[in-house]
């Protein structure tokens, strides 16, 4: 499955857009193998990453966050964001 972010706009911020991509999320992880985060010009907060994928992160544990979300047209700062996102709500 893909989500497409850009969907929810090109800058994604707020508490209650990072909410919506999460519950989108978690509504697609117990029936699809595999979901794949389509970032295509869009860029994310750190705050933002760590709503998201922090908190995937922390749930699925690495191994299965590794093997279950993917991203895909994903610019370098958006990695970051996702990355910096995932090491904060690790040290919470």
């Amino acid at each position: 499955m893909e989500i497409i972010l850009s969907k929810y706009g090109n800058i994604i911020s707020t508490d209650d857009t990072s909410k919506s991509i999460l519950k989108e999320i978690q509504s697609n992880l117990d029936i699809e193998d595999e979901i794949e985060i389509n970032a295509l010009n869009v860029a994310i907060s750190t705050k933002s990453a760590r709503i998201i994928f922090g908190y995937l992160y922390k749930k699925l544990t690495k191994i299965k966050f590794n093997r279950k979300i993917h991203f895909k047209n994903a610019s370098t700062s958006f990695m970051f964001a996702v990355n910096e996102g995932i090491i904060t709500e690790l040290d919470r």
